[in-house]
């Protein structure tokens, strides 16, 4: 990963979302089988991941290079909100909890400090973030479309 990191990149998992930490725990461990086991990855994609529930989940964490986004893997972080955002947005718990990680990587030096944030969708032929996401993503500071 090279670092500072330029991109961030939001994408949701599309899969069910979680509203309790045991519940997210368990769809972490389940997304990132998914990745090992059917993708062939060798770790989750992500580098965090978001649940409803407010808590940020480490996945490949700050340094380890992603899987998440082809051509942008060595130079953007991905954080992915667990759940299908299509038609109804996160809750602001997650929203709070992604918005301060991003904070958070450019305090500790991790992010660049003029990086830019885009949609998965942005980037590539895909319905990720879920445009209910998406609408709110494109409010946020640094968003590039």
């Amino acid at each position: 990963m090279n670092l500072p990191a330029k991109f961030v990149i939001i994408i949701h998992t599309a899969g069910e979302s979680c509203n309790e930490s045991a519940d997210c725990l368990i769809r972490v461990r389940d997304t990132q089988s998914f990745h090992m086991d059917k993708q062939d990855f060798c770790d989750i994609a992500y580098h965090f991941l978001v649940g409803q529930d407010g808590v940020v989940y480490e996945g490949v964490g700050w340094t380890i290079e992603g899987s998440h986004t082809y051509g942008y893997n060595d130079i953007a972080l991905g954080i992915a909100f667990m759940g299908n955002f299509v038609e109804k947005p996160p809750n602001e718990a997650s929203l709070e909890a992604a918005q301060s990680l991003i904070q958070c990587a450019v305090a500790m030096g991790y992010l660049a400090s003029n990086y830019l944030l885009m949609g998965h969708s942005d980037v590539s032929n895909i319905l990720s973030p879920g445009q209910a996401l998406y609408n709110i993503i494109k409010t946020w500071p640094h968003f590039k479309h």
